[in-house]
């Protein structure tokens, strides 16, 4: 297969200007050649390359309907306000328990057919709408079910402190938590466990404990991290228990991400969130560090965003992250975030996994705000979607 005149590729840490024409084989990028020729299976003109869009956080298992909250925010209820008398995750929690394994497949594979068509290959998704034993466990084997019969890539996080139960004590609770870690591990169910550490949510010596616990069977953590206060949890889970990423920052303060360059750890940024908690806090001090960042779109119960060519253009307008950032961010920074491993850039040799965008360049992608601009994804040399 041969594509021709395209604009440019962005290769996941770079931008080459075009135009270009890139020749598949056998699932692989043959050659990638500044030249065009005249038969070809997709004409590039006013298109670009670049790899697959990796949502670095979600929440996409759950059942129910939160949307008679937006009123309640809109009032002055903030989101600790809403958990605390019995809303947010708890509501979302009996939705979730009631709905049988069919009801959550077939949800959790329609949000994942959307995430597709908007072009992303891969996904985190988080448990944490059990929040008991046995169900953190089946939401955990239905994403294991999902990933075996979807095209996109899951990347199974186990999220069971996500919130505390009613009538459950914190140290009976954090202990079942815990006690199901071997199960995890040993059925191969999730590759991270993550804490909601913040203010109505779970407590540093809570985190820490479970980030040990995990650590001893062999499955590294993340961390919902200076999301409604700063607790400094942060900067613990990168120094301490060498967290893949820390996820949200929005009162994260400057010395923190120097903290997070030096050990590895990923800055794991979801803009869409801000607009959903009705707040202005943005992330400090990343802007003049190397950390590696990504992006997710924080698909939950508040906030049904399934495009991360939207999540992308917020980083842009909200925090103000120049757009060749924001897109590696949203690529290969979210894919090191997932994994743990450094993205493969594309290049001869390569997989022929991408998509193809319908703009000339990146800067016209980001401005063309509301579009879904994917109009080809190509995983292994297969195209997937088609637009």
């Amino acid at each position: 297969m041969e594509i021709s005149g395209l604009s440019g590729y962005f290769d996941g840490f770079n931008w080459n200007e075009g135009p270009y024409t890139i020749i598949i084989s056998n699932g692989i990028i043959q050659s990638i050649e500044k030249e065009t020729s005249t038969f070809v299976d997709i004409k590039g003109d006013g298109l670009f390359l670049a790899p697959p869009f990796v949502d670095g956080h979600t929440h996409l298992i759950f059942a129910g309907d939160r949307s008679f909250e937006l009123a309640l925010k809109i009032g002055g209820a903030s989101y600790a306000e809403i958990l605390e008398s019995g809303g947010g995750i708890l509501y979302t929690v009996k939705f979730t328990r009631e709905a049988n394994d069919k009801e959550l497949l077939d949800l959790l594979i329609g949000r994942l057919d959307l995430m597709l068509i908007n072009g992303t290959s891969m996904v985190e998704i988080k448990s944490g709408y059990g929040l008991e034993a046995e169900e953190e466990l089946r939401q955990l084997r239905l994403i294991k079910k999902a990933n075996n019969i979807h095209p996109v890539e899951i990347i199974p996080t186990y999220c069971g402190a996500h919130a505390l139960p009613a009538g459950r004590s914190r140290e009976n609770y954090v202990n079942e938590v815990i006690s199901i870690l071997p199960d995890i591990k040993r059925e191969n169910l999730a590759t991270t466990t993550d804490v909601f550490c913040d203010r109505g949510a779970f407590n540093i010596e809570e985190t820490e404990k479970i980030f040990k616990a995990s650590l001893d069977v062999g499955i590294p953590v993340r961390v919902h991290a200076e999301e409604l206060e700063y607790t400094g949890i942060g900067k613990i889970a990168a120094e301490k228990f060498q967290a893949l990423s820390v996820d949200h920052l929005l009162l994260s303060k400057i010395d923190d991400f120097k903290v997070y360059e030096e050990n590895n750890t990923t800055a794991m940024f979801m803009p869409a969130a801000t607009i959903g908690l009705f707040t202005t806090s943005r992330p400090r001090g990343w802007e003049n560090s190397k950390v590696n960042i990504g992006i997710g779109t924080d698909y939950n119960p508040n906030n049904l965003l399934t495009s991360m060519q939207i999540a992308t253009r917020l980083a842009v307008f909200l925090y103000r992250m120049d757009p060749q950032r924001a897109f590696q961010a949203s690529t290969s920074g979210s894919y090191q975030g997932l994994t743990g491993e450094k993205f493969n850039k594309i290049e001869e040799g390569s997989p022929a996994t991408f998509n193809i965008i319908n703009s000339e360049d990146i800067n016209q992608f980001i401005t063309r705000f509301d579009q879904n601009l994917v109009s080809h994804t190509f995983i292994e040399g297969k195209k997937i979607t088609d637009i």
